[in-house]
């Protein structure tokens, strides 16, 4: 019986310890770093804690057309006079790891890139006028450029691994990371995951939005407007029912036809053609805005950014 008991106890503290070599390899790995903040708050874990801050949108005025996925489980509000988006800020650089596993996804940047991922910035060029709230930040937010007319922001992207093979991070919050080089989610094991998107309707009088080097999937899908994919992952175990996970799933932008916009459209074509081709591209960009506003949740058109 000594010898059994002996067994089991050996047993028990070997269980253990690969409990605890399992917990340690799932703590967010080292470096400076920042997620976007899902509506659950931020994904704390172990001895990793997040800062909070935010950056406000001012967008588009006239024929205002900010659009969101169906699915949607960002904080911050989102309406037609602007969008804001929080973030979750590690700015402690200690980790459980000291490199991110390789996949095809992007993170904000905070300092200096971790190990093995590569940099790029995207570039809104926000709405000019002041007719609504002008842009603000507030708390502890990526690098970038914050000015009243315009907003960069800086990213890590992991680009050389494959989306479809699992990586591990922390599984017991929600949390997201933002999609890069197509619109699928990295898979995550232990979590089901959703595609979503946010579009920014820029300034339409000569945008001068931009994107460069490695940054999240979107801005070329649009050339008048700055869109983003995000992936939001939950605690659980994949389905067939996910959104994003290894698969291609667009989310649903719903668009109203209207008699009145193709009027519209008759009348913007002539004018067109009289002033020049930047006239017809100013014109087009509103009469499409004006034709797909129908997808709005009407529930979240409080411009009002709400403090952290």
């Amino acid at each position: 019986m000594g010898c059994l008991h002996k067994h089991a106890e050996i047993f028990l503290v070997s269980i253990m310890s690969l409990v605890l070599i399992v917990k340690a390899e799932l703590g967010w790995p080292s470096g400076t770093y920042g997620l976007p903040e899902p509506a659950t708050g931020c994904p704390n874990f172990g001895k990793t804690q997040w800062r909070r801050g935010y950056t406000y949108h001012n967008t588009e005025d006239e024929n205002p057309a900010n659009k969101r996925s169906q699915n949607y489980h960002f904080a911050g509000n989102f309406s037609q006079h602007g969008i804001q988006q929080r973030f979750c800020i590690k700015d402690d650089a200690s980790g459980s790891n000291e490199f991110w596993p390789e996949g095809k996804y992007c993170i904000y940047k905070k300092g200096v890139c971790p190990n093995g991922l590569s940099e790029g910035f995207v570039k809104w060029d926000d709405e000019h006028s002041l007719i609504d709230l002008p842009n603000k930040r507030f708390g502890v937010v990526p690098d970038g450029i914050y000015e009243n007319k315009q907003t960069t922001l800086n990213f890590c992207c992991s680009t050389k691994g494959d989306v479809n093979a699992h990586i591990s991070l922390p599984n017991l919050k929600p949390f997201y990371l933002m999609a890069y080089g197509s619109p699928l989610c990295q898979r995550v094991t232990g979590t089901r995951a959703s595609m979503e998107f946010i579009k920014f309707d820029d300034n339409d009088k000569g945008s001068e939005s931009k994107f460069g080097g490695s940054h999240p999937y979107g801005p070329n899908e649009d050339l008048f407007n700055t869109k983003i994919y995000y992936c939001y992952y939950e605690p659980g175990e994949e389905s067939t029912d996910d959104l994003g996970t290894g698969k291609k799933v667009l989310s649903t932008e719903h668009a109203k036809t209207s008699s009145s916009g193709l009027a519209v459209a008759i009348g913007c074509g002539v004018a067109g053609a009289i002033v020049g081709t930047a006239a017809i591209a100013f014109a087009t960009k509103s009469i499409l805005a004006s034709r797909s506003k129908g997808g709005i949740d009407l529930a979240d058109m409080d411009p009002q950014p709400d403090t952290p």
